[in-house]
């Protein structure tokens, strides 16, 4: 489901969608508290938020990263466990972590409509998975 790397249009046309579908933060508002630009902000300020918008680009060069980098498992490690040290900095939980997965997840199944099947959706649960794992251990010292 995912046809090399991203151009920088496709991912902020997939942020946008991100941001839209993203419910996050009201099944976990404590989440929310963590983003301090985003502190008090309802759904709806949040949905055009440039900042929000600006942050689901990076989740998004992240995944890209990962798939477009899957023949160099340590590569992909490292900069994980650099971006779970960064998120340490950002006071964000190791507890949060795994929430995002299910959240991209529900934001990406619409997209890929008909080609939504078991197998892909234990893709993505598999890989997000596995970025929680190497994040959350870069965030236990």
């Amino acid at each position: 489901t995912w046809g090399g790397s991203m151009e920088e249009r496709q991912m902020c046309q997939f942020a946008n969608i991100l941001t839209q579908q993203w419910e996050l933060f009201e099944t976990h508002p404590e989440v929310q508290n963590v983003f301090v630009p985003f502190r008090g902000q309802t759904r709806e300020v949040l949905q055009d938020s440039v900042q929000l918008k600006s942050h689901a680009v990076r989740v998004m060069g992240t995944v890209d990263k990962c798939l477009t980098r899957c023949q160099d498992p340590e590569r992909i490690r490292q900069m994980l466990h650099e971006l779970g040290a960064r998120h340490v900095l950002y006071n964000a939980r190791v507890d949060y972590m795994d929430l995002i997965g299910p959240q991209f997840i529900l934001a990406i199944e619409p997209v890929i409509g008909e080609f939504w099947t078991p197998e892909v959706e234990q893709a993505w649960s598999d890989l997000f998975k596995y970025i929680s794992y190497v994040m959350k251990g870069a965030m236990r010292f």
